[in-house]
């Protein structure tokens, strides 16, 4: 298997910032293309967190890192961010809210839709939008990670009627997502991050329900936990790995979803909690982009694992990047 290491990509001036990257997307912000995600909370005990936007040719330097002008903090904790048709604008689900934010504006709509669970402990996690935009399937994560109590749900939400319904329960931590197509329908894969397993569903968007369908990938044996992933369009997916130990790198591994066969694995160097992969196009090929988090850290650890908290970028085998997915709002 090769090995690639990645480099920082883009480092946040504030420890703030660094806490909790996750979610990364490809989209466009006033006609200019970048990458989005959000930092889901800005400490240990803080209620909301940021959306952030960069575009490597607005950047400039202060000192020997990036300044970056483009961060929204949110009004609670945003789980994820969805590129909406158009561009500029975002759906993004915050705490029990699906809500639109105008990342040129600063605006928020009125909420969408609220999922059916008032439990103060859940709160929105990963998401991932249904081939041809008019519907996304999200989950949600216990914020005590909780392995007996299991809180968290995996959700649909379809656009034109805002409507959302629950597709499997007795979850921890609902994280990466990837959802394909064969012959007799639509596949999700979903992982649930403490089982350290790849599970996967058929996917019916009618009856709005997810029928298991065995475990697709056991990933016991990998170092650290599985958390966001993404779809390669060629039956293969990325998985990033969170490492809560100290460690010199962190990693994110390829994996062949129909054998299981890890094809190649990528490092990210003095940052061991790797959360999401994104693919983008670049002059010079395909390249993945991996969010990485200082949530947790000791100070200890911390001054030992410097770039925790950057995006890294990387070089891919890949020949194409699959076309990236967007909302389709009314």
């Amino acid at each position: 298997m090769r090995r690639t290491e990645s480099r920082p990509y883009f480092q946040p001036i504030g420890e703030r910032d660094r806490f909790l990257p996750e979610g990364p997307r490809a989209m466009r912000r006033q006609s200019r293309e970048g990458i989005a995600w959000v930092n889901i909370q800005c400490s240990p005990d803080s209620t909301y967190g940021s959306l952030f936007f960069y575009d490597p040719r607005e950047s400039r330097e202060e000192g020997e890192r990036l300044a970056f002008d483009h961060r929204l903090d949110c009004p609670s904790r945003p789980g994820f961010l969805l590129p909406i048709e158009g561009g500029d604008r975002v759906l993004v689900g915050l705490e029990k809210v699906l809500q639109v934010c105008d990342l040129a504006k600063g605006d928020w709509s009125p909420p969408l839709a609220r999922i059916p669970d008032g439990d103060p402990r859940t709160i929105i996690n990963d998401a991932e939008i249904v081939p041809g935009g008019k519907a996304v399937v999200f989950g949600t994560k216990d914020t005590r990670f909780d392995a007996e109590a299991k809180l968290a749900q995996l959700y649909l939400y379809t656009v034109d009627d805002n409507r959302i319904s629950v597709l499997a329960d007795k979850q921890v931590c609902s994280n990466g997502k990837v959802i394909a197509s064969d012959e007799r329908g639509l596949i999700l894969y979903d992982i649930d991050t403490p089982t350290r397993k790849v599970v996967r569903y058929r996917l019916d968007l009618r009856d709005r329900t997810a029928t298991p369908d065995g475990v697709a990938l056991d990933l016991a044996n990998q170092v650290g936990f599985p958390d966001g992933m993404r779809g390669c369009g060629d039956g293969t997916a990325i998985i990033a790995f969170y490492n809560p130990e100290l460690a010199e790198a962190g990693g994110a591994v390829r994996f062949n979803l129909a054998t299981g066969e890890a094809v190649q694995e990528w490092t990210t160097p003095g940052s061991p909690r790797v959360t999401c992969p994104l693919l983008v196009n670049r002059p010079d090929g395909v390249k993945l982009i991996l969010t990485t988090a200082t949530e947790g850290m000791p100070a200890e650890m911390r001054a030992k694992c410097p770039n925790a908290g950057c995006l890294f970028i990387a070089d891919t085998q890949l020949a194409e990047c699959p076309a990236g997915e967007v909302v389709r709002l009314p």
